[in-house]
């Protein structure tokens, strides 16, 4: 069969080898450099799921919320935990975007691909066991962690880069959809398998809470540093399509490679399919990113969610994605690459909108007493009323110290907080004094004794949840006639929401990386992986910036809404690409290339 049988076989899901007769018909050393490379995507997710994902938005949010009070104005624009985060997202990807393009350039003429993989991979993993310190900082404890994030996402999107330009060397290019979709099934198990261990961690540790973040961090360093040395010793370098090059310095490199992108920018119009794809790429999966990027932090400021509930979620969309992206992959095999990425985008939309419409259900003072922020205990033995607070986190762990955001609620509330312990008439004088001050984000609840059922709930209250934004109403919809008929928590929205994403996330993804592979030419992998990582990272931008600025304008639900329109329009690009003329240019660079060698 020629390259362009083989080519249109695959676009059209035709008959042909399959992946599975491709990947079988190797060399043993060519399995065992193909198995190394999926080794790494196990290693590396340490960062994306646990540290990227679950841990850092949260507690980013978190400590942004603590220092400031739930929210400060920078500019006159209003900024909350989960908007500060997609902040320094943003910066870490546009890093990210300014030096991947170059790097891929010099790589595809240099042999230093595994060398700049390890220096990624190496200052990644640094940074991540630095941001465990960042929760016994005080209220300096988000910015030090806004720091050591933006460079350890350097190390993680960066590798990623260099990474994902192996895969064309690594087997037939008719079997990439197999390749992509078992390389996220493997990053799928060992990132599940490494939140069970965290999960048990956070759950099941006599220890600090503080001090099991920073493990959770250390952990996870060594996860990734640790799987990730099987690449090293079991993937080679791969070889140079073209002609070879040396520089005499780092200057002349970094110059000649600013001139290929140039040059890479200008012929672009040669892949007028590739362009196209690239601009629907920008913003589908931006669009997916943001989302995925953002729902721990919209948890945390939005919902409350418990933030092992974060964890959870995250295992169950991995416990899902890790067949879903095998049989999205056979599904590209029997149909197309195309039709199966737009099918995932397409419930992804349906998912992120129902997402859009969470909400806690409304609290009740007769039964929800472990629900609210503080919580009153009526103690017959001691004749007091015990204080705890959601979550285990105390009131130093809910109640700014300095920020603007909750100064009314310090002023009425936070000294009889800090006693602890109340007496009955203290109890009741707490209530007269402080309960009719409700401008705060916080509730009170008593239970038992002469104060039983007695609370105050906030204006700015997760349960509250009409406060003035243009999507309120959905999310009361949501819960008037589903999620309160029916007793759904908001615990229980956030696993179905694991289920569903996880049927789509690592289809999306594979069959996004394997559209991408099939529409490069073969001897400018790493320059088009690096302009591809500049055009992701550059969009990795996007996303969250659009999310800031909606927050700052209407609020976080308006956030999600705008990325979702990102995906739609994204995914209504990629439907107008015509895959089999893109394979078809690229194989004829390739042949102009090996004609130049010779």
């Amino acid at each position: 069969m020629s390259d362009m049988a083989t080519s249109e076989s695959k676009v059209n899901g035709s008959t042909g080898p399959s992946a599975k007769e491709l990947i079988g018909a190797m060399s043993d050393d060519d399995k065992k450099a193909l198995k190394g490379w999926y080794w790494y995507d196990w290693a590396n997710q340490a960062y994306a799921l646990t540290v990227m994902t679950v841990v850092v938005p949260a507690l980013m949010a978190n400590l942004f919320n603590q220092a400031t009070g739930g929210g400060s104005s920078w500019f006159g624009l209003n900024v909350t935990g989960d908007s500060f985060y997609a902040i320094i997202l943003a910066v870490s990807m546009g890093l990210v975007a300014l030096s991947a393009p170059a790097l891929g350039v010099i790589a595809d003429r240099v042999p230093i691909k595994k060398k700049l993989l390890y220096w990624y991979t190496a200052v990644g993993c640094i940074f991540t066991v630095l941001m465990g310190i960042s929760p016994f900082l005080g209220d300096n404890g988000y910015m030090f962690l806004a720091l050591t994030y933006v460079i350890g996402t350097v190390g993680f999107a960066g590798g990623n880069t260099i990474y994902y330009a192996f895969m064309p060397y690594l087997a037939d290019k008719r079997a990439m959809d197999h390749v992509s979709s078992w390389g996220y099934a493997y990053g799928f198990m060992g990132g599940s398998l490494l939140l069970l261990v965290h999960l048990g961690l956070l759950l099941g540790s006599p220890l600090d809470a503080n001090i099991n973040l920073s493990l959770v961090f250390i952990t996870s360093s060594m996860w990734w540093w640790g799987f990730g040395l099987k690449m090293f010793k079991s993937t080679p370098e791969p070889e140079i399509v073209g002609e070879e090059m040396s520089f005499d310095s780092v200057g002349e490199a970094i110059k000649f490679s600013f001139s290929e992108i140039r040059k890479t920018m200008g012929e672009i119009k040669k892949f007028r399919v590739l362009a196209t794809y690239l601009f629907a790429y920008l913003m589908f999966y931006d669009g997916v990113n943001t989302i995925n990027g953002m729902a721990s932090a919209f948890g945390e400021s939005v919902l409350r969610i418990n933030p092992n509930m974060n964890i959870v979620l995250l295992l169950t969309v991995n416990i899902v994605a890790i067949p879903m992206s095998i049989a999205f992959g056979r599904l590209a095999d029997r149909t197309s690459t195309k039709f199966a990425l737009l099918l995932a985008l397409a419930i992804y939309c349906a998912v992120a909108v129902t997402a859009v419409g969470f909400a806690p259900l409304e609290l009740d003072s007769a039964e929800d007493h472990e629900r609210y922020d503080f919580q009153y205990t009526w103690d017959d033995t001691n004749s007091e009323y015990d204080l705890d607070t959601l979550y285990d986190r105390g009131v130093d762990g809910w109640v700014s110290t300095s920020g603007k955001g909750d100064a009314a609620f310090r002023d009425s509330y936070l000294e009889y907080l800090n006693m602890g312990s109340l007496t009955a008439a203290q109890a009741a004088e707490f209530n007269q004094s402080a309960f009719t001050e409700t401008s705060h984000r916080f509730s009170v609840h008593f239970e038992g004794g002469e104060m039983n059922a007695i609370d105050v709930v906030g204006e700015q209250h997760p349960t509250m949840v009409d406060q003035g934004g243009p999507m309120d109403w959905w999310p009361e919809t949501m819960r008037d006639n589903v999620w309160q008929p029916l007793g759904i928590t908001v615990s229980l929205q956030w696993i179905i929401l694991g289920v569903f994403v996880g049927v789509v996330m690592g289809a999306a993804g594979a069959q996004a990386r394997s559209m991408f592979t099939m529409l490069i030419p073969e001897s400018r992998t790493t320059e088009f992986f690096g302009f591809f990582g500049f055009i992701g990272k550059a969009a990795a931008m996007i996303g969250p910036i659009l999310y800031a600025l909606s927050v700052a304008l209407f609020d976080s639900r308006v956030a999600i809404m705008s990325i979702v329109v990102l995906i739609v329009l994204g995914s209504w690009l990629c439907s107008r690409v015509d895959l089999e003329e893109g394979i078809r240019v690229a194989e004829e660079e390739d042949a102009r290339a090996r004609a130049n060698c010779k």
